[in-house]
């Protein structure tokens, strides 16, 4: 841990070195206007962006693609819905109902059908929320 700690250290102290104007810095560049002041400035950094972390399996673990597939269709079917492609959010959330029964990736579908309907019904679409009903009480 203490090699670790040191590296971090060593790391901070070179960020630190190149944030930092100094005189001669300015000088070396034609940009001193004969202020003393300048010796003192620091040049505010911007925070770096890094990129999104994927959730990647650890050491020693294994990747079971089974459970992550339901997952996966889940989510197409929520971006179909909020694309306004309500047939196909239909059409996936009810592959999850027929593929993955009694999971919870099938409660899930579930759910989100209902909250569809509802949508559907609002919008006085009222055969497609009704189909929908028909699919739950077949499937659940």
């Amino acid at each position: 841990m203490a090699v670790r700690e040191s590296r971090r250290t060593r790391h901070d102290d070179d960020e630190d070195a190149r944030d930092e104007w100094s005189e001669t810095d300015d000088l070396d560049r034609g940009e001193s206007n004969g202020n003393d002041s300048s010796a003192n400035r620091q040049m505010a950094r911007a925070p770096e962006r890094r990129p999104a972390r994927r959730n990647r399996v650890a050491h020693g673990e294994v990747f079971d693609p089974r459970h992550a597939i339901p997952i996966g269709l889940l989510r197409l079917a929520r971006n179909w819905s909020d694309a306004g492609s309500v047939y196909q959010a239909i059409h996936a959330y009810t592959e999850v109902l027929i593929r993955y029964p009694e999971t919870g990736a099938a409660e899930a579908a579930a759910e989100e059908l209902l909250i569809l309907a509802e949508r559907l019904a609002q919008q006085g679409r009222y055969y497609a929320a009704l189909s929908i009903f028909n699919k739950l009480e077949q499937l659940c």
